[in-house]
């Protein structure tokens, strides 16, 4: 009887001694709290509710100031008003319906589970991120910046074209361009999106040729553009500006 009350004392010492468990949110609660911390800013405290956890974790703390502007243009146009109004659940995936700003449009957000948690995104983008580590967001901002760089030089072909039509052959300037509308205001400066442009006429107005070179190699782009009649070209100059010997680019 003895053994039988100490028994019993000992379970109960271990039942008051273990912590109760957490229950693991649901998909609606991790999809809303996920993008309720990145529309306040809390970029770590969202990306860690989805399956870029490993691309953020690793981030330093200039690391991650560095992305901050690239964030808040991307999540500032997150709602206030965020409703979910259904979800399902299958195996190891989930999908929840959002109402965004009161807007009737449904949108649906997949989940994946990863162990007891669900995670934001889906199981192919984590497979991806978790190959990249803190490199991913660099990564993703380097490929958007290349392909807005490749993007302008095909517009100030394009202007120059209009413009040479118009004008007996001759080719403007950027700023020419610029006041006429040819090509955006972005690039006054000769700086957008990462990238330094510089365009070079020749002294008899008869020719041009175009440049883009990453503002930062390694950080805001890698690969380095030249643009002219015949096209554009790019590569991989480890920062340096392309020449016309440089290889066709396509694009990714």
């Amino acid at each position: 009887m003895k053994s039988l009350i100490l028994l019993i004392q000992s379970l109960l010492i271990l039942i008051t001694a273990t912590p109760a468990q957490k229950k693991p949110a649901s998909p609606t609660e991790v999809v809303v709290s996920f993008y309720r911390d990145l529309k306040e800013k809390h970029y770590v405290e969202g990306f860690r509710r989805s399956v870029y956890r490993s691309a953020v974790e690793g981030l330093t703390a200039s690391e991650l100031q560095d992305l901050e502007p690239d964030f808040a243009r991307t999540f500032s146009a997150i709602p206030d008003k965020i409703e979910p109004s259904n979800e399902e659940i299958s195996a190891q995936t989930a999908t929840v319906s959002l109402k965004f700003g009161g807007a009737e449009e449904i949108q649906k957000v997949s989940l994946v589970r990863v162990g007891s948690e669900w995670l934001v995104g889906d199981k192919e983008t984590l497979g991806l991120v978790n190959s990249q580590g803190r490199s991913f967001f660099f990564n993703a901002r380097m490929l958007v910046n290349e392909g807005e760089a490749y993007e302008m030089l095909q517009r100030i072909i394009g202007a120059e074209l209009i413009y040479s039509r118009k004008f007996e052959g001759k080719n403007a300037s950027l700023q020419e361009l610029i006041r006429l509308g040819g090509v955006p205001k972005d690039i006054e400066d000769g700086e957008a999106s990462g990238y330094h442009f510089s365009l070079v006429v020749s002294a008899d107005q008869k020719s041009f040729f175009a440049t883009a070179a990453p503002s930062s190699y390694g950080k805001t782009g890698k690969i380095s553009f030249y643009g002219d009649l015949n096209g554009v070209r790019g590569e991989d100059l480890k920062g340096q500006q392309a020449t016309a010997q440089s290889k066709i680019y396509q694009p990714k």
